[in-house]
């Protein structure tokens, strides 16, 4: 009889005994269904509404024939070697300006911490790919109602409860989906890293900019406070000569007029000069060096940078914005596997293994020893299209890719072309300009002559002296202008090459 009230007493307590042989006959056919379903899912999800795109693989129509001078010297470009580029210009003072540049620039070191965090998140993604171990202690009260499905015996209705081990997770990647994750984010790690080359050959480049802007500048602001001393001297001439009745009103009010004209100019030139030097503290991240003078006989022809035999598809390579670009088609490619690989079953491990007690002093005795072993395969049904809108997300954002990427080689062919005719304009620009300057030289030398010997008037000589002014300021906006040509070829081919690597003409 009591045996009886005792087998009756644990089919109350556990009455999911009854039906233990249904659920295990239940639990085994479980894998094969949810497989066959999460591979018919799979299968049925491949094709998308958006349409993939194909790679784009830009080429020009030919190759681009440059005719080195006899004078050249180097030789192609074929590999990346060295990022100071600005060392080939061989200015000390240059060299100072970009290194400090690249040091204190804000976009170089946000660049820097970009790429850091694109570190971390590549481990993070490989990290996934290991089982994941945790230590756990937990302890609690219970009170279990006295009208539920499980009686309280010995009038005792709170229990505790103290558990300790050691657990661990893993998910088995049989289908590759944490595999294109890891993929996806070292593509994002190399992107970031062509990203931060890229700003550093920006700020290089732009700080060598502002470098000659300055110097030109100041040359100019020079040129104008050297002509405002001679038009004073001038005018003051003038003056006494119209005095005592020597020259006429129109001789002595046309020198005034060029006086004026000049002191106008002054201030304009001297506020852009101001702005180019905050400009150049501003890229450097503080108070810029001290910088060199610029002469008139300075604005010489500088080194041209010339394109070698190589194609133009082949130098783009050297490029860090496509370079990134092509990290980023590859990481949508690589998210678009994973947005495919989610319709298949996940299948996921489990295990725990500690001890056990309702008395913490018993929690390290032998009867205590706890352990458990899952294995869980989870296939998803119905997610409300879910699934399929992130899988055509991730082909429209790969599209996205494909375009850019598409747009990015356009860009630059057209930057290869713009700055090998830029540097061969530039470069004639100036010798004209230089030969002018020396034939205006020679005008009002001549003009002075003409003047000291009576056959000319004061308005000859003041004419002659304007337009060399004029000539003077246009010589160094060219310089300017060619070394700016040679910072964009520079910015075109990506930087990073040396003397060995490129063709030089002096």
């Amino acid at each position: 009889m009591d045996d009886t009230m005792v087998m009756k007493r644990k089919q109350m307590i556990h009455p999911i005994n009854n039906q233990q042989t249904k659920g295990a006959s239940m639990f085994k056919a479980l894998p094969k269904t949810a497989i066959a379903l999460g591979l018919t899912l799979a299968l049925t999800g491949c094709a998308s509404s958006i349409p993939l795109l194909d790679r784009f693989n830009g080429k020009p129509e030919q190759a681009m024939q440059v005719e080195v001078p006899e004078n050249a010297k180097g030789v192609g470009m074929k590999q990346v070697q060295n990022e100071a580029w600005w060392l080939l210009l061989g200015d000390p003072a240059l060299n100072q300006v970009v290194e400090q540049a690249l040091q204190n620039n804000t976009d170089v070191r946000l660049a820097n911490e970009r790429l850091n965090e694109a570190g971390a998140v590549l481990g993070i993604a490989k990290s996934q790919q290991w089982p994941s171990i945790f230590g756990q202690f937990t302890t609690g009260r219970n009170r279990p109602s006295q009208a539920g499905n499980v009686p309280v015996f010995g009038g005792q209705n709170v229990y505790e409860n103290q558990q300790l081990g050691i657990g661990a997770t893993w998910e088995l990647d049989l289908w590759g989906r944490i595999g294109a994750l890891e993929d996806a984010a070292r593509a994002g790690f190399m992107q970031q890293g062509y990203n931060v080359r890229g700003v550093r050959l920006s700020v290089a480049a732009t700080a060598a900019s502002l470098y000659t802007q300055v110097r030109v500048l100041g040359l100019q602001v020079k040129v104008l406070e050297q002509t405002l001393e001679s038009r004073d001297a001038a005018y003051k001439l003038a003056k006494q000569r119209a005095d005592v009745g020597l020259s006429n009103e129109l001789q002595l009010r046309q020198t005034e007029a060029e006086l004026l004209a000049v002191r106008a100019q002054l201030p304009d030139t001297r506020e852009q000069l101001s702005r180019a030097q905050n400009a150049l503290a501003v890229i450097v991240g503080g108070n810029s060096p001290q910088l060199p003078p610029l002469e008139v006989d300075n604005l010489q022809l500088t080194k041209l940078f010339i394109l070698p035999e190589d194609t133009p598809s082949e130098l783009l390579l050297r490029r860090p914005d496509l370079a990134a670009a092509e990290q980023q088609l590859l990481a949508g490619e690589a998210n678009l596997e994973a947005a495919r690989k989610a319709f298949f079953p996940t299948i996921g491990l489990s295990a725990f293994g500690g001890r056990e007690s309702t008395d913490l002093s018993d929690l390290f005795s032998g009867p205590a020893r706890i352990w458990s072993f899952q294995t869980q395969i989870t296939q998803p049904i119905f997610q409300a299209g879910r699934l399929f809108d992130e899988r055509d997300a991730a082909v429209a954002r790969r599209n996205q890719a494909v375009l850019q990427y598409e747009a990015s080689i356009r860009t630059a062919f057209q930057e290869i072309y713009d700055a090998i005719v830029a540097q061969r304009e530039a470069r004639e620009r100036l010798q004209a300009r230089q030969e002018q300057v020396q034939t205006l030289t020679q005008v009002v030398r001549l003009a002075q002559l003409r003047v000291d010997n009576g056959v000319a008037n004061q308005l000859e000589l003041l004419d002659a002296q304007r337009n060399l002014l004029n000539a003077q300021l246009s010589w160094a906006a060219a310089w300017q202008s060619q070394q700016g040509a040679s910072l964009a070829m520079i910015r075109a081919l990506g930087g990073g090459f040396n003397a060995d690597q490129v063709a030089f003409k002096e």
